[in-house]
């Protein structure tokens, strides 16, 4: 680990450290002589000490003010697996009951959305994952990380209540945009999670379209179809109108990306998808982690407050010995 400073003049001062390793030591009381005594290692060891205790403080005050730190850096990982990037609808609709096939209502949409998405997160150990919001605009919530912690708690934070509208197009936009600065060795997956569909900006149709092409991404578009929800497969002729889920599916078949569309009626319909994303070839890559700065003056402050507590504690046992011998000799 790498340690560097902001005000490294400050070091100019630590020969102020220095009295207490070398000086008298503590005050002096009147007794014999004692130099007919062998020496005593204990006492030695225990002198060292002290003055260890009281020179510390000083040292570490002056680093805390001399603003000890971690620099930012960055660690390249090497891995293998595909970069899946979750984009969940969360739009007033998901808080609505969710049914399986044959099933009553168990739990909301929402809810059936986070748990298919756990299911998947354990299926795939070697991927890393990216997971974005949308209702009424689109909301990063994880960038592509392997952190598996943080992608764990970021898909169970999901379970919230929703908002009014659905951005399904800006939630798409900026999904595609988390492979920017990707590998482009990467296999990029896009995975949209969502109850239905909307309208989708001309604007924002040719960005998604350029974008998934230039990224040579992977679509999959989970459908969590309940009660007389329309079918993904529905027939709509030529008119693709995106507010529908058979509309929304044929604009994806139009992207000239590989796509695949799922229904999530029954508990078969996240593993077909998990499935299909472990078949799609990986290679390994290069991934590079920034590590932000980090400051430890807090922490030179406090052990600065604690080995000047230690000192303190030593001169008042000292004080206690010394008043104990004038009381005997009274």
């Amino acid at each position: 680990m790498s340690l560097a400073f902001d005000h490294p003049w400050l070091f100019l001062l630590l020969p102020a450290c220095l009295p207490p390793l070398l000086g008298r030591g503590w005050r002096w009381q009147p007794t014999p002589s004692t130099a007919l005594f062998a020496p005593d290692p204990l006492s030695t060891l225990l002198d060292g000490a002290l003055r260890l205790i009281a020179a510390i403080p000083i040292a570490a005050l002056i680093l805390g003010l001399a603003g000890l730190h971690t620099p930012r850096q960055t660690i390249l990982h090497t891995g293998q697996g595909a970069h899946i990037v979750i984009v969940l609808d969360r739009s007033l609709s998901m808080d609505e009951p969710f049914a399986l096939r044959g099933e009553k209502p168990r739990e909301t949409k929402t809810q059936a959305a986070v748990r298919e998405l756990a299911a998947l997160f354990a299926r795939c150990p070697h991927d890393m994952f990216g997971l974005v919001a949308f209702s009424t605009s689109p909301i990063p919530v994880m960038p592509l990380t392997d952190h598996r912690e943080a992608i764990s708690a970021a898909i169970a934070a999901m379970s919230g209540r929703g908002l009014a509208n659905t951005d399904i197009g800006g939630g798409l936009a900026l999904g595609l945009s988390a492979f920017a600065n990707d590998d482009p060795a990467a296999t990029r997956i896009l995975l949209l999670v969502s109850d239905g569909a909307g309208t989708i900006p001309d604007a924002t149709r040719a960005y998604i379209r350029t974008t998934a092409t230039a990224e040579n991404a992977h679509l999959y578009y989970l459908y969590l179809r309940s009660g007389d929800d329309p079918p993904l497969a529905e027939d709509i002729g030529d008119d693709i109108d995106l507010d529908r889920p058979a509309g929304l599916n044929a604009f994806f078949r139009g992207l000239n990306i590989p796509y695949t569309g799922f229904e999530a009626r029954d508990a078969t319909a996240i593993e077909a998808a998990a499935r299909r994303i472990e078949a799609l070839p990986t290679y390994p890559i290069t991934i590079p982690e920034t590590i932000p700065r980090r400051d430890l003056a807090s922490e030179c402050f406090l052990g600065a407050a604690v080995f000047l507590a230690l000192s303190l504690l030593a001169q008042l046992g000292e004080q206690a010995i010394g008043n104990e011998t004038a009381d005997e000799r009274t």
